[in-house]
């Protein structure tokens, strides 16, 4: 099967800076439902194993007949906040979970692959590719997603654990029967992915999983999958055909023992020698051969040659914002352009079935914005076209030796938290600003870089004052925020007086 070329500035569009509740749910999901991903240079895996798009099929009064056998979605509590949803067959008891009928339903051999189509979409809302939706004026954040299961092992073997429910209801759409969550938490973020949705598509041998954002109400979720249908397909070189998982992977990844899948967030000191200063100059990526060169970054260099900190937003060119991000912006700053304190909420996890979230304490804090220079050379003798940037600012301090992610201060010594999360702008880890947009989507790409010639790029965040001494920009174009990477090509210290 033909897989489309994907490149580094895709997969950064399709997933972007996450809220800190929806990585959390992520995480759990990860941990509690394992599907095995490859820890080395996961972005890049993850996004082809996860680049899968659709919905729907036609579906006769809320159940399918399919070689005898009626199918029926239900979906059973467990705790005081999770919903276990599974497929039951006409054969199944009431009581029994999807795993269990499905022993009375034969695996399917042989599953077409489908394309999908999409009649409907709210006002404003685009397609962004590979079953992600946005609003045209916030692209790439919130929206709706959609994943699909392929049912080789039987329809009635799906069974899937949901947590953090605040509503559940069965709904049919488009003929076919499913059911939609409403899920506590993100109520202090701009945007969360609060909405759920799994429907059967059990006349082709597909489930599908939706993730929808509060920026998208109840009722036009479901007009979306109301509106979709898959239509089988023979030809398995189509360019736009549904990239599914296969169930049966999926169950054998779930058997197996459950490890942390957190991102590495403390490493030796001594695995970190290649961290770089303000004004040395290093190459842009770590190729061994120009054939392994397919970002086209193997003859430039990149310095960071200046850091600023400031109170107010004046170096900022506010054009590069679009409507949502000015309005970001006006609320971080006073009438002056002055930054406002950020808030920080110390948060403690709840399991999501008996227990949720619950922030302990808030505080404010001060904060700072911190804007960075810097250079890009083409040192080769041939000139380059699209050159990808990127920076992520990470939070880094030494400890016994060690030198971890930065989690934030205790903000009293009687509270009990997990995580510190930082509210507003200052949230942003992955790049907030940058003044030099390109390529096809006009993001951060330098459109052309002649031979020997330098390119200048800006970058900013808004950092808590305190934090100020902890500051790592990491300029790898696969790194994150999140992880502590030795192997990348090195980050720059732009530490500061003044903070941790």
């Amino acid at each position: 099967m033909k897989q489309r070329e994907i490149r580094i500035e895709d997969l950064r569009q399709d997933f972007p800076e996450m809220p800190s509740d929806l990585r959390r749910m992520v995480e759990s999901e990860v941990q509690r439902q394992m599907s095995t991903v490859s820890q080395g240079r996961r972005r890049k895996h993850m996004a082809k194993k996860t680049i899968i798009s659709a919905l729907a099929a036609t579906m006769l009064l809320g159940t399918t007949v399919f070689a005898g056998i009626v199918y029926k979605m239900r979906i059973e509590p467990v705790g005081k906040y999770a919903m276990n949803t599974s497929i039951g067959t006409d054969a199944s008891d009431s009581g029994k979970s999807g795993a269990a009928a499905g022993e009375q339903a034969q695996a399917v051999s042989d599953i077409s692959d489908v394309r999908m189509t999409v009649s409907y979409l709210p006002e404003g809302m685009v397609d962004v590719g590979d079953g992600k939706y946005s609003y045209a004026d916030n692209l790439y954040k919130g929206g709706v997603s959609v994943t699909f299961y392929k049912m080789d092992t039987g329809d009635a073997q799906f069974e899937m654990l949901t947590t953090d429910v605040r509503e559940s209801e069965h709904v049919s759409v488009g003929g076919h029967e499913g059911v939609y969550f409403l899920l506590h938490g993100g109520e202090d973020e701009e945007v969360s992915f609060n909405q759920r949705m799994y429907v059967a598509y059990t006349d082709v041998h597909y489930v599908m999983e939706m993730y929808a954002a509060s920026d998208v109400s109840r009722e036009d979720v479901l007009k979306i999958a109301e509106g979709i249908r898959l239509e089988p397909v023979d030809d398995e070189n189509a360019q736009d055909i549904v990239h599914a998982y296969e169930w049966s992977v999926y169950l054998a990844s779930r058997s197996e023992a459950v490890v942390d899948w957190n991102p590495p967030g403390s490493v030796p000191k001594s695995a970190m020698a290649d961290i770089h200063a303000v004004g040395e100059s290093f190459a842009a990526a770590q190729v061994e051969s120009p054939e392994d060169d397919w970002m086209g970054l193997g003859d430039v260099a990149v310095k960071v040659t200046d850091v600023q900190v400031s109170d107010n937003v004046s170096l900022l060119d506010e054009s590069v914002f679009d409507s949502d991000g000015k309005e970001e912006l006006r609320k971080e700053t006073d009438a002056s352009g002055k930054l406002r304190p950020a808030k920080i909420d110390y948060v403690r996890y709840g399991d999501g079935i008996n227990s949720l979230n619950e922030v302990v304490c808030s505080r404010e804090v001060p904060q700072k914005l911190v804007y960075v220079t810097v250079e890009y050379t083409n040192t080769g003798s041939e000139d380059l076209g699209e050159v990808l940037f990127f920076g992520s600012l990470m939070k880094i301090i030494e400890r016994d030796g060690q030198m971890e992610l930065y989690r934030g201060n205790a903000p009293c010594e009687s509270a009990e938290w997990d995580e510190a999360v930082l509210r507003g702008a200052a949230r942003y880890g992955e790049m907030w600003y940058y003044d030099v947009h390109g390529g096809e989507r006009h993001n951060n790409y330098i459109t052309n870089l002649k031979a020997g010639e330098t390119a200048v790029v800006h970058m900013a965040w808004l950092v808590p004052e305190e934090e100020l001494g902890c500051l790592y920009l990491n300029l790898d174009t696969h790194g994150g925020a999140y992880e502590i990477d030795p192997a990348g090509i090195g980050y720059v210290d732009i530490r500061q007086q003044g903070g941790e």
